[in-house]
C-alpha cells in the first residue's frame, strides 16, 4: 500500500500544483486548444486515472487518513468491530451489496484489462483499493474449524440515523449494535463477496482469499435467501449473484459444478431490469460465461437492443443515477467489444458517443465527472467533500453550491448521478439534489469500467502528474506521466491456454496450466520448430445444460423423469479452434454421453445430484425428493387423530387393513398413518408405530423408509 502522511500529502500536492500551473500558462501562450481537447473527450487514460480517486474519499476506519490520497480525509469510525472498507456514497454507512458489487466489478476489470492498468501506472492505486475490499470481506466473515461460514456482516451503520445528519464521517460515531450480521441469509451479498475474493486469487494469487471465496459461495448457495432487516438496497434475487460468483470460482478452480451454476440462463427473471447493476448480475455473468463457452448470443442480443434504441440519445435506464446505469452498460458493451473476434459485436462508437455526453458534449454543457474539465459538476452529494456540518438542525443546508461553503473540497473523479431524462438541462448542480448529484461506489465503478474499456480500444490520452492541491498523485502515475516506465511486480494466479496454428514455423504445443507466479516484466523469445498439420484433438471440454428436466421436485415414491432435459458440449481443440456438439436429450444415453442418476433415492426425502457426462467432461444438477403432499398438517403416527402416537394407532391400522368395512381411517388419518416409505397404509406402518411404544423410535423421526426401520429395529 502506498502510505503517505497528511503533511507530506499537502506539501507534495502543493509543489506539483505549482509546477503544473506554470506549465499550463506556458502551454496556453503557445498552443491553440480544440474544444475536444478542452473537454478531454478522448483522454481515456486521464479519465481512468481520475475515476479511481473517488475511492480515496470513501475509505473507512482506522488508517483511512493514511490510505487516502486526499489530504482532507482522516480516520473515522475507529470504535468498530470490523475495521476498514469503504463508505457507500456521500455518507458514513457500509452497504454489503454495493460493496461486494463494486469490488467484483473492479476485479472483473483488472481480469480483462490488466495491461491497461499497467500502461497508465494506475495498477498500484487499483491494487490498494482491491486489497482494502478483500481484507474487509475477510474481516466480516467468521469461519469455523472446518472452514464453513458461521456468520458474516452484510451491512454496517444505521442508514436512517446516518442520513439524518450531514457531517463528515470523521465527526460521526457508530454504536456497537450497528453491525448487522446473519447466520443464514443475505446470500446475494455473500455471493458478491465470494466473486470479489475469487478474483483476488485469480488476479493477485491471494490463496487465503480463495478459501474465503469458496466458503462464502457455499454459504450463499446453500441458503439462497435475502435478508431485509437493515438492508439499505433492495434486491430481486440471489440466483444471479450466485451464478456470477460461480463463474469466477470456475476460472479459479476449473471445477465443473461452478460452470454449471454460471451457465444457468437467468435473463428475464428480474422484474426491474436485466441491465448489469447492484440488483442484477445476469448480464455480466452471461458475458463471463460466453468468454468460457463461446456462446455470445444472449449478452450480444441484449446489448445490441439497447444500442439500437439509443443511437442518438443518452441512454437512460433509470432516472435516479442515470449516469451510473449508462456507464455500467458501456462497461459490458466494451468487454463484449474487446472479444469481438468471438462475440462478433463492436459497440465502441456507441460507447464513445455516450461518454462524450457524460464529459460535457450535451445540450447543458455540463460534465458529470467532478474536477475533470472546465465544465465539470461542482457540488456532489458528499458529506466529507462538502465540508458542511449541519448536525441535527440542518440550518445551513441551503448552501446549495460548494462555492458558498468555506473549506469545501473538490471530489476529483467522482461521477455524479446525472440528468433525470435525456435532456441534460434536467441535471441540477445543487448539493441538495441527490438525483442529479448522488455519488456512490457502484456509480463510480461504471466509470472505471467504461474508461478502461475505451482506453483499451482507442488507446488515446495520457495520465497527469498533478490533479489538485489536495491530492497526492501516486508515484507510478507520475512516472508514466513523465514518460518513465515503472517496473511492474505482478503476483497473479492465471489459467491460460497457449493457442497454436498448423503452419510450419510456429509452436504447436497447447498447454493449459494454473500457476501462481511472482515476476517482473520480461520479454520471452520462442524458437520456431518444424511442425506438420494434424487432426485437432479436444483439449478442453465443457458441458452446457440447455434445458433442465421439466420435473425437478418429487415426492417419496415417485420415479425420476428426465423428460425435457438436454445438453451439449463446447470445447477447444489443439489448434485453438472452438467446437460445439449437437444438443442431446437427457433421456438418450450412449457410451460417450449419458446421465448418471445412481445417487437418486426415491424412498427418502433429500436433495440428490444427477450427473451429466459427455466426452471427458462432467457436470451435475440437483433434484429434490419431498415427503407426501400436505405434510404441513400431518401428525405422523396419529392414525386415530387423538393427538397422541401410541399402541392404539398401530391397532387401528391393522384393524382397518384386516376389516376395512368395519374399521375405517379418515383421509387425514391415512396421511398420519403412512409413516414408512410413503406408499400407503400397510401393516409395516403399524409395526413402526409399535416401536414408538417401546421407545425404539420417536414420533419426530417419522416418516422413514423400510431400510431405516430395519436399522432402528435391530
Amino acid at each position: 500500500m502506498s502510505k503517505k502522511g497528511n503533511f507530506k500529502k499537502r506539501l507534495t500536492a502543493f509543489t506539483a500544483s505549482a509546477v503544473m500551473a506554470v506549465s499550463s500558462l506556458a502551454g496556453t501562450a503557445l498552443t491553440s486548444v480544440s474544444a475536444e481537447s478542452d473537454l478531454g473527450l478522448d483522454n481515456y487514460a486521464k479519465l481512468l486515472q481520475y475515476s479511481l480517486y473517488f475511492y480515496d474519499a470513501n475509505y473507512c476506519g482506522i488508517g483511512a487518513g493514511e490510505k487516502s490520497h486526499f489530504s482532507w480525509r482522516g480516520d473515522c469510525h475507529t470504535d468498530g468491530t470490523a475495521n476498514g472498507g469503504f463508505h457507500d456514497a456521500g455518507d458514513g454507512i457500509i452497504c454489503g451489496l454495493t460493496e461486494g458489487f463494486t469490488a467484483s466489478t473492479l476485479g472483473w476489470m483488472y481480469y480483462e484489462y490488466k495491461d491497461e492498468f499497467e500502461k497508465t501506472g494506475t495498477y498500484v492505486h487499483y491494487k490498494d483499493i482491491m486489497d482494502e475490499f478483500a481484507q474487509f470481506f475477510k474481516t466480516c466473515t467468521t469461519l469455523d474449524g472446518s472452514g464453513n461460514v458461521t456468520r458474516f456482516i452484510y451491512e454496517i451503520g444505521d442508514d436512517g440515523a446516518d442520513h439524518s445528519k450531514w457531517k463528515a464521517p470523521e465527526a460521526m460515531s457508530r454504536n456497537s449494535n450497528e453491525y448487522y450480521s446473519t447466520t443464514d441469509g443475505a446470500s446475494n451479498v455473500a455471493a458478491q463477496y465470494a466473486a470479489a475474493l475469487a478474483q483476488q486469487y485469480i488476479n493477485f494469487g491471494d490463496e487465503e482469499a480463495l478459501v474465503y471465496a469458496k466458503a462464502l459461495y457455499e454459504f450463499a448457495s446453500k441458503n439462497r435467501k435475502m435478508t431485509y432487516d437493515q438492508s439499505t438496497y433492495s434486491d430481486k434475487s440471489v440466483d444471479d449473484d450466485i451464478a456470477w460468483a460461480a463463474g469466477w470460482l470456475y476460472i479459479a478452480t476449473g471445477e465443473q459444478p461452478y460452470l454449471a451454476e454460471n451457465s444457468k440462463d437467468l435473463s428475464g427473471k428480474n422484474d426491474w431490469t436485466d441491465d448489469y447493476c447492484y440488483a442484477n448480475s445476469w448480464l455480466a455473468s452471461a458475458i463471463l460465461n460466453a468468454e468460457i463457452t463461446g456462446n455470445w448470443s444472449k449478452p450480444v442480443s441484449y446489448i445490441q437492443n439497447i444500442v439500437n434504441q439509443n443511437q442518438n440519445k443518452f441512454y437512460i435506464m433509470n432516472s435516479w443515477g442515470s449516469a451510473r446505469h449508462n456507464t455500467l452498460m458501456q462497461t459490458c458493451a466494451m468487454v463484449t467489444t474487446k472479444h469481438k473476434d468471438k462475440s462478433g459485436a463492436d459497440f465502441s462508437e456507441w460507447c464513445k458517443k455516450q461518454m462524450n455526453m457524460i464529459l460535457g458534449e450535451n445540450n447543458a454543457n455540463i460534465c458529470l465527472v467532478v474536477g475533470y474539465n472546465d465544465v465539470s459538476a461542482t457540488s456532489p452529494h458528499h458529506r466529507a467533500a462538502s465540508n458542511l456540518d449541519v448536525g441535527d438542525s440542518w440550518q445551513n443546508w441551503y448552501s446549495r453550491d460548494y462555492a458558498s461553503i468555506p473549506g469545501s473540497h473538490v471530489l476529483y473523479g467522482a461521477l455524479c448521478g446525472g440528468p433525470s431524462n435525456e435532456d441534460f438541462n434536467s441535471f441540477k448542480n445543487d448539493i441538495t439534489d441527490a438525483v442529479s448529484n448522488e455519488v456512490a461506489l457502484d456509480y463510480q465503478v461504471g466509470l472505471v469500467g467504461a474508461a478502461v474499456g475505451l482506453y483499451s480500444y482507442f488507446g488515446t490520452g495520457a495520465v497527469v502528474d498533478s490533479i489538485g492541491d489536495e491530492v497526492t498523485v501516486y508515484d507510478e502515475e507520475i512516472a508514466v506521466a513523465q514518460g518513465k516506465i515503472p517496473v511492474v511486480e505482478d503476483t497473479t494466479t492465471t489459467t491460460t491456454t497457449e493457442e497454436s496454428t498448423t503452419t510450419t514455423t510456429t509452436e504447436t504445443t497447447t498447454t493449459t496450466t494454473t500457476t501462481t507466479t511472482t515476476t517482473t516484466t520480461t520479454t520471452t523469445e520462442t524458437t520456431p520448430v518444424e511442425t506438420t498439420t494434424t487432426t485437432p484433438v479436444e483439449t478442453s471440454v465443457v458441458i452446457i445444460i440447455d434445458s433442465y428436466p421439466t420435473k425437478l421436485e418429487y415426492t417419496v415414491g415417485e420415479e425420476l423423469d428426465l423428460t425435457g432435459g438436454s445438453y451439449h458440449a463446447v470445447g477447444i481443440d489443439s489448434n485453438g479452434g472452438n467446437f460445439h456438439t449437437q444438443t442431446v436429450s437427457m433421456t438418450d444415453n450412449t457410451d460417450s454421453y449419458y446421465v448418471d442418476s445412481s445417487q437418486f433415492d426415491n424412498t427418502k426425502a433429500g436433495t440428490y445430484k444427477i450427473y451429466v457426462n459427455m466426452k471427458t467432461a462432467q457436470t451435475y444438477f440437483e433434484v429434490t425428493v419431498k415427503n407426501s403432499a400436505d405434510t404441513d398438517n400431518v401428525k405422523y403416527g396419529d392414525a386415530d387423530e387423538d393427538g397422541e402416537v401410541n399402541i392404539n394407532d398401530a391397532v387401528l391400522i391393522m384393524q382397518s387393513n384386516a376389516n376395512p368395512d368395519k374399521y375405517q381411517l379418515t383421509e387425514q388419518g391415512k396421511k398420519n398413518a403412512d409413516v414408512v416409505d410413503g406408499d400407503g397404509v400397510t401393516n409395516t406402518d403399524a409395526l413402526a408405530i409399535q416401536f414408538v411404544e417401546s421407545r425404539t423410535i420417536t414420533p419426530d423421526q417419522f416418516p422413514i423408509t423400510s431400510a431405516q426401520l430395519d436399522e432402528l429395529s435391530q
